[in-house]
């Protein structure tokens, strides 16, 4: 694959045609790394990307309205013989990858939860204003589904579980959010009874207070740049942690080794919020580069790394990486 990997951030270009010279910096990229917050420009970026005969990796919210858009665009990816990896970052991005190393581990799979434990500083005052809209649009679409007892389906309150994430984040009631790259795991492990993506709040006045208001504003176009400025205040003064920060992934997967009930723990963890989100796009990258993950199409991070090749990268790239080992329960 030859070597011209893009970054491409344009969260300012304007709803009509993309200037050229957008068009020009992609002369003989190989792949093109989006950034943007702007799930509406989808289609005219994706086709830049196509007419220039480069692959796609996108670190964009895992929203409807993105899938749906990149969907839209799938025969024209295949028909292209090019590689579109979406959902990048470690939230979407990593969990489908933890559950596929732990199946890897077992004989038979049957539980696999993924739960993230955040505490950090969310630097309000730095988030683009369409970053923020994105996440209206997120608020707007949460999913409070999983794979419970062999069918999907919404999580009670009272079914939330207490994670022990360890110091400084400790034990945390965390929720279910729906990810794209979790829904195919049934049907990858056909033995899988329980599996889905759990996450900390933000705090308990952002979580109950703040982001009710947050949402109720988003369902008013007039609120907009209010509720941007809101969003930005509830964030820094409401949701943000003081240090030590720490950011957890963890999955405890359970099953059968040789026909023993067993589990298996793997955890991903770091500091810095932004070098969590950076590397397993980095992982995704060189394994695009070398080859081994590229396939025609459109395909979701979490699904189309090699967990042992992407933790061997995190690992190299300073992210915290323990494989637990099989243990009989």
């Amino acid at each position: 694959m030859p070597a011209k990997i893009l970054p491409l951030v344009v969260a300012s270009v304007p709803m009509g045609p993309m200037p050229d010279r957008i068009i020009a910096a992609l002369t003989k990229a190989s792949a093109v790394i989006v950034t943007i917050s702007r799930p509406d420009l989808i289609d005219p970026l994706a086709r830049i990307v196509l007419n220039a005969g480069a692959d796609w990796i996108d670190t964009m919210l895992s929203t409807p309205a993105k899938v749906a858009a990149l969907r839209s665009l799938e025969a024209e990816i295949t028909a292209a013989d090019r590689c579109f990896v979406t959902d990048g970052g470690f939230h979407p991005g990593l969990p489908a990858t933890l559950v596929r190393w732990a199946a890897a581990q077992l004989d038979e799979l049957i539980e696999a939860d993924v739960a993230a434990g955040l505490r950090i500083d969310w630097q309000a005052e730095s988030i683009a204003d369409s970053t923020i809209e994105e996440m209206f649009s997120e608020f707007s679409d949460f999913d409070m589904m999983a794979w419970i007892d062999g069918t999907r389906r919404r999580v009670r309150w009272s079914e939330c579980p207490t994670v022990d994430f360890g110091e400084p984040i400790g034990s945390q009631r965390v929720i279910p959010m729906g990810l794209a790259e979790m829904v195919d795991l049934p049907q990858q492990y056909r033995s899988l009874q329980r599996c889905g993506f759990y996450i900390t709040g933000f705090s308990p006045a952002m979580d109950y207070l703040a982001l009710p208001l947050v949402m109720a504003m988003a369902k008013v176009p007039a609120l907009t740049r209010v509720n941007i400025r809101f969003t930005r205040w509830a964030m820094a003064h409401l949701a943000s942690s003081r240090p030590p920060y720490r950011l957890v992934l963890k999955c405890h997967a359970t099953g059968r080794s040789e026909g023993t009930p067993s589990s298996v723990l793997v955890q991903v963890q770091a500091e810095d919020s932004y070098l969590l989100t950076a590397a397993p796009v980095v992982a995704c990258v060189n394994q695009l580069r070398r080859g081994n993950a590229r396939r025609v199409g459109l395909h979701y991070q979490g699904q189309i790394m090699d967990p042992e090749a992407c933790f061997a990268d995190l690992e190299r790239l300073g992210v915290d990486v323990q494989l637990g080992e099989v243990v009989a329960n």
